[in-house]
């Protein structure tokens, strides 16, 4: 039996919805192995542990984003000497 339009409408919305969670799974993936690569070199570098500072600083601007990364601004700061980076 031929799929109706509304079929193959509902098929293609599902199909765009399986490319976009595809999409986004990607692109966490890439932010989580950029952080891992960063985050341990920023720990053996203080220039770029002072860059990195600077730009989480100057870069976040939810309350929730700057809470969950205080921790690890701390830790920097404590590396680099500064605590006001």
């Amino acid at each position: 039996m031929p799929r109706t339009i509304d079929q193959q409408i509902a098929e293609a919305e599902n199909r765009v919805q399986r490319l976009k969670t595809k999409k986004r799974t990607k692109d966490t993936r890439r932010k989580i192995i950029v952080g891992a690569t960063i985050i341990p070199a920023a720990f053996k570098d203080k220039k770029l542990a002072r860059y990195l500072v600077r730009l989480l600083e100057n870069s976040l601007t939810r309350a929730v984003d700057k809470q969950d990364a205080e921790p690890l601004l701390d830790e920097l700061r404590k590396f680099i000497g500064d605590d006001q980076a």
